[in-house]
């Protein structure tokens, strides 16, 4: 059999899983030296969901805003054009991957996941104080997008890695090597890249499961391995009574700790943070999720 490479899989879904054309429009005027504030609102005024979310999103207490955003005006001045392109990109990734088949994934579980990942992720950058912190909220959210991928146009071939990582004791990534020749992480940085993200954006997602593989941006990098790691440990439990489990980092992990300088007490703070602030971002972005307070 034929392997595909990653950017010939995530071709195939160009269309499928594809931005749509307001989307593109508005990431155009943000990457314009020329537009103006107004001309971004006016893009996203045209999609009254898009605007009611970006507005939700901006009055979530993730983005801290002093008193209430009513208006996409207000938005933009608070949090600026970069975390407000990622706002727009986060909300359409989510609406993008709606009606992927249940057999392999419930996707409520798979965007709570990946909601915590991206809390976990915003909220680490904040407490290192890096710059784009809100590119990391989208990195996050958008780390489990190869499996999706996998899941609509090789399912026979999902079946089998599924089937691999279970009869062998070895992990999914490795399973998706076997199968593949290349992990989902591989593939969707392909399809993240397809859609003109940047490589602060494409790298991390690449590299979320090898962060010392990175050849540039690495602690965004390291960033997004923590995020995903603390968020596998942490989003089973949002819903219900029981406590999350000790975190304990494997050798990866702990190599992100050491080069972003972070504690494990540190994690823990953050940890809470994020069991409050991700069941608001989950209810924001999947509301057709059932969230129990």
């Amino acid at each position: 059999m034929t392997m595909n490479t990653p950017h010939e899989l995530a071709s195939e879904v160009s269309s499928l899983f594809s931005l749509p054309d307001l989307v593109i429009r508005a990431c155009t005027v943000m990457k314009s030296p020329t537009a103006s504030a107004q001309d971004l609102i006016e893009v996203i005024e045209l999609d009254a969901n898009l605007t009611a979310t970006v507005l939700r999103l901006a009055n979530s207490a993730l983005y801290g805003s002093r008193g209430k955003v009513e208006t996409l005006t207000r938005a933009v001045a608070l949090i600026g054009h970069n975390a407000m392109r990622d706002l727009v990109l986060a909300t359409a990734a989510v609406n993008t991957f709606r009606d992927i088949p249940a057999e392999f994934v419930d996707m409520n579980t798979f965007w709570d996941n990946s909601a915590t990942s991206a809390v976990l992720a915003r909220l680490i950058a904040d407490r290192l104080r890096m710059r784009d912190a809100e590119s990391l909220f989208l990195a996050g959210l958008l780390l489990g997008v190869g499996r999706l991928v996998f899941y609509v146009r090789r399912p026979a071939q999902y079946r089998e890695a599924l089937q691999q990582a279970q009869q062998n004791e070895i992990s999914l990534a490795d399973a998706e090597h076997r199968v593949f020749g290349f992990s989902h992480a591989e593939l969707g940085a392909a399809l993240l890249e397809s859609w003109g993200l940047p490589e602060k954006l494409t790298l991390p997602v690449r590299h979320q499961l090898d962060p010392a593989a990175t050849p540039d941006f690495a602690k965004e990098v390291a960033v997004i391995h923590l995020a995903g790691d603390l968020a596998a440990n942490l989003a089973p439990c949002l819903k219900t009574e029981y406590e999350p489990e000790t975190y304990r980092p494997d050798s990866r992990a702990t190599n992100s700790m050491q080069l972003l300088g972070l504690t494990p007490a540190t994690l823990k703070e953050i940890s809470l943070e994020a069991q409050v602030a991700s069941l608001e971002i989950i209810e924001i972005l999947h509301p057709c999720t059932s969230v129990t307070y």
